[in-house]
């Protein structure tokens, strides 16, 4: 039976995991709206700023919600994070290769008008496999879409959910954030590099997308594969 809670879902433009999201959500709430995030610092439309319900579900929005759209939600305003508490901000599996690290992983948190601060709800880990930025991405949006399906089911069939699971939850966030300038700053390579760091900072910036890149005298020369 579908739940009388009016939703309104938040995710990535042309995100196949987003839309397999808005489909669980439609056939398990009777009234969920949608709005697709397209690019940072993106203008917040009426559909947005009028709606009010119970949830708001956050899934890989570039959005940042100011604190009176938060509280429209009744209920709760969940950000699904693709990244671990030891990771926030923008570029999380970016820094986590390069810090080499062993395990990454996906969060649920309530929202607050700052990145990544809410009170975390569940974090699922992960091995990092091997292979390329692209297919670790792919993995980690599906661990996501994952973990949000798990929430969000829960949330439709016990009310006390949320709050037993803050209550039991010891994750906490780590005290460092990254913005998007910082990443594209990442994304420069230093001409002094050793090759064994050179080697690091492409596995951990190469996607068919966006390439790392040399600056000299403010023009940018782009690392192509030699495959």
């Amino acid at each position: 039976m579908k739940s009388n809670a009016k939703v309104l879902l938040i995710c990535r433009y042309k995100d196949k995991f987003s839309l397999k999201l808005y489909k669980d959500l439609k056939n398990n709430f009777k009234s969920v709206k949608i709005f697709y995030s397209k690019k940072y610092n993106e203008k917040i439309t009426k559909k947005i700023l009028n709606w009010e319900g119970d949830y708001i579900f956050s899934f890989r929005s570039l959005l940042i919600l100011p604190d009176f759209i938060i509280k429209n939600a009744k209920v709760a305003a969940i950000n699904f994070h693709p990244g671990p508490p030891k990771y926030r901000g923008v570029g999380c599996l970016n820094y986590a290769l390069y810090n080499d690290e062993d395990y990454y992983g996906v969060t649920a948190h309530l929202m607050k008008n700052k990145i990544d601060y809410g009170k975390i709800i569940k974090s699922n880990r992960f091995k990092i496999p091997s292979g390329n930025l692209d297919k670790i991405l792919e993995l980690t949006h599906n661990k996501l879409y994952t973990l949000s399906k798990e929430i969000i089911y829960k949330i439709k069939n016990n009310k006390d959910f949320i709050h037993n699971s803050i209550k039991s939850n010891n994750e906490k966030w780590s005290k460092k954030i990254k913005t998007k300038s910082q990443l594209d700053k990442f994304y420069i390579i230093n001409k002094s590099i050793s090759k064994k760091k050179l080697n690091i900072k492409l596995r951990a910036t190469i996607t068919k997308k966006y390439k790392p890149y040399l600056k000299i005298h403010n023009r940018k020369f782009y690392y192509l594969d030699e495959k």
